[in-house]
């Protein structure tokens, strides 16, 4: 008897240390995936400030959709977003930008990074909300659907 009770503890601390190490194994690739996501939508914001689509337009899949106030529509497919992009090739969307408070949502292949653009241009400061879902693919994570909204002024 008392060695079933010690079997059973024994089965039970290694079940416990188990789920403890699939947890932190998890938690780990979360925030890997967090910060090669970041990465990428740093390299894409950079290419904005000096008027380039393409580091975007790179990462896009070919199905993504993509909402945004100039647009009175969703955007589907790569074709549709590059030709929306054109019209910007050459003029920078800002001076400067700040990324305020990103946070990477992540499941399996599947990565959610929501933030607000905090965008300056000259001495105006405008934000922007922003949600952008990324899915890995064989060829790294892609941008399969973009939505950006202005935020309510600041008082």
């Amino acid at each position: 008897m008392v060695a079933m009770r010690k079997m059973k503890k024994s089965i039970l601390a290694g079940a416990v240390a188990a789920a403890v190490c699939g947890v932190l194994a998890a938690a780990d690739q979360n925030e890997t995936h967090a910060r090669e996501v970041i990465a990428l939508e740093r390299t894409t914001l950079d290419g904005w400030q000096v008027g380039n689509p393409d580091p975007l337009l790179a990462i896009s899949d070919p199905e993504i959709t993509y909402f945004h106030v100039v647009t009175d529509k969703r955007v589907e497919g790569l074709p549709a977003l590059k030709a929306l992009f054109e019209s910007y090739r050459g003029r920078p969307l800002f001076d400067s930008y700040e990324m305020a408070e990103p946070k990477v949502q992540a499941s399996g292949d599947t990565a959610v990074l929501t933030y607000t653009l905090v965008r300056h241009v000259g001495t105006a400061t405008t934000r922007w909300n922003a949600t952008q879902v990324y899915q890995r693919k064989k060829e790294g994570w892609r941008i399969i659907h973009s939505h950006w909204s202005a935020t309510r002024p600041e008082p």
